[in-house]
């Protein structure tokens, strides 16, 4: 078993970063290439030819191994700066696109990828297990055992990943035209379009009065249809003019309505997460973060002041 496994094992470092790196660009419904993920995986390519294939035929021979045990170190070593390297580069496009999301939609919680990280750091913890594996080989080549845990190890995390990956599937809709587009009009002047002020209270009118903020999974693209404008130019004027994302600009409206809800005295009948979903929140985690950010309180203790207010306004009267 380990004279099959190990050889490919040890430059698979090689090929699993790039493959994660262009796992998560496929996730965003970018255009992956298969040229491009060929180019990328030249290093491995190389490595099966010129290491794991002289370990399998030489295999036999004692002498022709002593031969290439450097080669045995180096090869791993330069392999897992390889795989941190591609690593650090899946860290900083799912940032990317993570900060994307809050112009796309209202509600991340279900489309945020953290699950990826978990994953992420499952992987490094497979690395490591994979070296101690690896240090124990070669202490104790008996112990071939050591290589089964590492498989299951492996198995689970991709097991993990595709069981959230296929379950999130509303990433799927982020619409990575309007993220390419958003980065060549950075520079540019905000449109006419949006400093008119006929757009600006169209807008308001559709928060204000409609209380289009209550819809739950309330979108860019459902937000700019209503408008009759592309979703790219709402999220400009929304980024630029207001100096917001859509994420805090329409949560922002869910936290004014869950307050002049408490402060009316409507709440006596309902719970703050009943009145939290009627305001459009989707989770209660969300609620209260998102309450706890813009108030400073939470949204219990908000509720607490405003009865104390109420009782003493009454005793005074």
């Amino acid at each position: 078993m380990a004279f099959l496994l190990v050889p490919l094992g040890t430059i698979i470092p090689y090929a699993l970063g790039v493959l994660l790196f262009y796992y998560i660009k496929s996730i965003y419904n970018e255009k992956v290439h298969t040229k491009n993920i060929l180019k990328s995986l030249i290093p491995f390519f190389i490595g099966f030819v010129l290491y794991s294939l002289p370990k399998y035929f030489l295999f036999t021979n004692s002498n022709e191994i002593s031969s290439i045990q450097l080669v045995s170190f180096i090869i791993p070593f330069i392999g897992y700066i390889h795989f941190i390297y591609y690593l650090y580069k899946c860290f900083l496009i799912l940032k990317m696109y993570r900060k994307q999301l809050t112009n796309q939609y209202s509600n991340i919680q279900n489309i945020d990828l953290k699950w990826f990280y978990i994953w992420v750091y499952g992987i490094i913890a497979f690395v490591f297990i994979d070296i101690l594996s690896g240090i124990l080989l070669l202490l104790y080549p008996s112990i071939q055992f050591v290589l089964s845990i590492n498989l299951l190890f492996l198995t689970i995390l991709i097991w993990y990943v595709g069981y959230y990956g296929l379950n999130q599937t509303h990433v799927f809709l982020l619409n990575t035209e309007a993220i390419q587009e958003k980065k060549e009009i950075k520079n540019k002047p905000v449109l006419e379009l949006n400093r008119s002020e006929e757009f600006h209270q169209k807008l308001e009118e559709l928060f204000q009065l409609k209380q289009i903020y209550q819809q739950q999974n309330l979108s860019l693209r459902e937000v700019a249809e209503l408008l009759n404008t592309t979703d790219k130019k709402l999220s400009n004027y929304i980024n630029t003019n207001l100096n917001t994302t859509f994420y805090e600009f329409v949560n922002t409206y869910r936290i004014r309505h869950f307050k002049e809800v408490i402060s009316n005295g409507n709440s006596e009948k309902l719970t703050l997460l009943a009145i939290a979903f009627d305001s459009g929140f989707n989770s209660k985690a969300t609620f209260n973060r998102v309450f706890k950010q813009q108030e400073g309180i939470t949204p219990l203790q908000f509720k607490k002041s405003i009865e104390k207010s109420l009782i003493a306004s009454s005793e005074s009267i």
